[in-house]
């Protein structure tokens, strides 16, 4: 953790830094830092669509599971814990939408594409993404652990609906709604963890310590270009 957050301090500090020689930006290196960056922006949308969807339709169904009167009110539980579900995923996803249509409306700025082809505008580029998608992973990291909690407990309510408790019918019903909606969410979070270390990798790809001498009318120049293996 040291080494990752000292090349990442390392490296936002050299970009940082006003450039002593004027180097001209590869437009290939651009373009491809572009695709990759909508590509990103276009998965994270995929798994915000996704869990809206899945908000939504267990805010729904979990609504209709309360209408049913049945034995001990078991549907009833389900229902309660199926909608809660629902609404907190709904308002989850929401935010994740506007977060990443703030983000792509200031990456296809003007201004920001202008700014990645001066000297230095890649590297801070590449920073800025790769930093994105560290805390997309922390995120997802920690949805995750909640996820497996989860899980544990619409296990433990199932098993607890097994052993004599009073209701067992309401503990079973929230028991599989918990669980289910777990299921999910342990599902979308593994793969936004491991889509998000897979764009970081590639936001810092080549971004590896270099010395070089050049000739310049002065003699020669020593450059020093320090990245790192985030």
């Amino acid at each position: 953790m040291r080494r990752v957050l000292g090349s990442l301090f390392g490296l936002i500090l050299l970009v940082a830094a006003p450039p002593a020689f004027a180097q001209a930006v590869p437009e290939a290196d651009v373009l491809a830092l572009e695709t990759a960056h909508r590509e990103s922006i276009a998965t994270r949308r995929a798994l915000s669509d996704a869990v809206l969807v899945a908000g939504l339709t267990s805010t729904a169904g979990g609504a209709a599971l309360m209408v049913p009167d049945a034995e001990d009110q078991g549907f009833r539980f389900a229902g309660i814990n199926t909608a809660l579900f629902g609404v907190i995923n709904t308002v989850v996803a929401l935010l994740a939408l506007r977060g990443i249509a703030g983000e792509e409306a200031e990456w296809g700025s003007a201004s920001a594409a202008a700014a990645r082809r001066q000297p230095g505008g890649l590297a801070r580029a590449r920073v800025h993404a790769a930093l994105d998608e560290r805390r997309e992973a922390t995120s997802h990291a920690v949805n995750l652990g909640l996820g497996a909690g989860y899980l544990g407990v619409g296990a433990a309510a199932i098993l607890a609906s097994r052993l004599g408790v009073d209701h067992p019918n309401r503990w079973l019903g929230s028991g599989v709604a918990i669980g289910a909606q777990a299921i999910f969410l342990v599902a979308i979070d593994w793969v936004g963890l491991r889509r998000a270390a897979h764009f970081h990798r590639m936001f810092v790809e080549g971004l590896l310590p270099t010395v070089s001498v050049v000739p310049s009318a002065r003699g020669t120049e020593t450059r020093l270009v320090v990245g790192g293996v985030f």
